[in-house]
């Protein structure tokens, strides 16, 4: 994928706006039952996919190849799944049981993704 620093940072930048649009509802209501989805939009999603854009950024050779390519398509999803999983176990607590396993599984993929990164950057990013 062309561009996948921009990708990252642009991905991330849409993660800020939902967490930062769910703070401002959760002031307005004074309900913070979402705090812990809030903070996770804006750390895996913003903050953490924001890093990685800049990494691929400042280390172009950890672009080539079709890894860079798996390694957003991989954090992209499985963030997104298991934040949309996250946000109906605290909105609805007796979902838990049923859905936490699967946000579970799906958090493994987003682990996945960081050691893919890890070996990327370990492996490519070199001056």
């Amino acid at each position: 994928m062309k561009n996948i620093d921009r990708m990252f940072v642009f991905t991330g930048l849409i993660f800020l706006l939902i967490g930062m649009a769910l703070g401002l509802k959760m002031s307005m209501t004074r309900d913070f039952a979402l705090h812990g989805l809030h903070a996770h939009l804006n750390l895996l999603g913003f903050v953490v996919m924001t890093l990685f854009g800049l990494c691929y950024r400042c280390w172009p050779k950890m672009q080539e190849g079709k890894l860079a390519t798996v390694h957003y398509l991989v954090h992209t999803i499985t963030v997104g799944v298991a934040l949309s999983l996250l946000y109906f176990v605290l909105s609805n607590m007796d979902l838990a049981p049923k859905l936490g396993p699967v946000m579970d599984m799906t958090l493994v993929g987003t682990i996945a993704s960081v050691v893919l990164f890890a070996y990327l950057f370990f492996t490519r990013a070199r001056d």
